[in-house]
Order: C-alpha cells, then sequence, then structure tokens
C-alpha cells in the first residue's frame, strides 16, 4: 500500500468557526477487489486546532475504516482510510468537529476494478515448444512390431474361439504378445 495523492480535501474553520468544506461533495473511487488500499484525505485547519472524528456511513462501514481517527488538526494534516471492496459501495463519509460542534458528510462511492484476466505463456500449451520444460514420451515401436502384435492377437484369439487354430500356435502366440507388451512397458523415456 503506498500512499498517492490526496483524493478528498476537507477544509476546516475557512468561513466561520467550526465550518466544514469539501473539496468534492462526491466522490468515486474504483480499486482493486479484495485488497487494502490507501484512500487519502488531506484535513486542513485555517482556524485554532480542531478535534476531528471521521465516520463511514452504514452502508460502508464494512469497507472503510480509519487506523487515525479522532485526532487534532493543525494546518495540514494528511489522513489514510483503508478501503477493502469486492463489489459497488455508495455511502458516505461523516465529518465531525469541536466535539460535536459541526458535523458535515461527503458521499463515497465506490467501485471494484474489473477481473484482470491472467497471461499465460503461450508456448505452455504447444508441446515440444517449452522453454524451461522437458515432456516425457515413450520411444516409438516400430510399424513392424505394431503389425506383428497385431497378427498375434488376432491368432490367440482365433485359437480360443475357434478350432481353425491349433492351442499350440495361440499358447506361442499369446507368449509373444506378451513378450511384446513387456517390452512396450520397459521402454525407455525419452
Amino acid at each position: 500500500m503506498e500512499p498517492e495523492k490526496p483524493s478528498q480535501q476537507i477544509i476546516l474553520n475557512r468561513t466561520r468557526s467550526n465550518s466544514i468544506e469539501f473539496g468534492t461533495q462526491q466522490l468515486e473511487l474504483v480499486l482493486p477487489r479484495g485488497r487494502d488500499c490507501e484512500f487519502p484525505i488531506e484535513v486542513i485547519n485555517y482556524g485554532t486546532p480542531a478535534r476531528v472524528y471521521l465516520a463511514p456511513s452504514h452502508e460502508i462501514e464494512t469497507d472503510v475504516r480509519f487506523p487515525e481517527n479522532d485526532f487534532v488538526a493543525v494546518g495540514k494534516t494528511v489522513i489514510t482510510a483503508i478501503v477493502n471492496i469486492d463489489t459497488m459501495r455508495h455511502g458516505k463519509i461523516s465529518v465531525t468537529i469541536g466535539y460535536g460542534a459541526n458535523a458535515g458528510s461527503f458521499d463515497l462511492n465506490l467501485a471494484a476494478e474489473p477481473y484482470q484476466n491472467i497471461e499465460v505463456d503461450p508456448g505452455l500449451g504447444v508441446p515440444g515448444t517449452l522453454s524451461r520444460h522437458h515432456v516425457m514420451s515413450r520411444v516409438r515401436m516400430p510399424a513392424a512390431v505394431k503389425a506383428f502384435g497385431a497378427l498375434m492377437t488376432i491368432l490367440v484369439i482365433l485359437s480360443l474361439l475357434t478350432d481353425a487354430i491349433p492351442a499350440s500356435v495361440g499358447a506361442i502366440s499369446a507368449t509373444l504378445l506378451l513378450a511384446i507388451l513387456i517390452m512396450y512397458f520397459l521402454a525407455p523415456y525419452t
């Protein structure tokens, strides 16, 4: 949270004793969602030191807080409100001076920034173009081994379901098919 240029000015004792004026009567702030943000307020007192109390209205009391409230304003003072919002809010900030001698308020409209898109490295979506990551894959089986495996599978099925293939050929085919599967699963990764 870094301090910013004051968003609002409260001017005290300029026109008469215990008078309150505002730089703007309606203030709108657009702030990031869900984070504590500083909202600086500059209090300028043209008269004798005055006790100042700030209070958010009930509509925004859970969103706005004043860590340094109920202070004495002498000359120029900058105080900070902490604002944390998730959605749009409307309310007032009341200013009371001189132990209740005078009070005033200004409207405060709080708007949350739209959700931000998360930037993603485009290279992460296309295998083979990753810059810092290595994708592991199995060594490819040659086409001849795949064809031989398919032939052994067919011979095993035919020997089990029909009498066209002798049982000994089916047993040899099953053994060879098992050897191909073991070779595939034991093949190294690259």
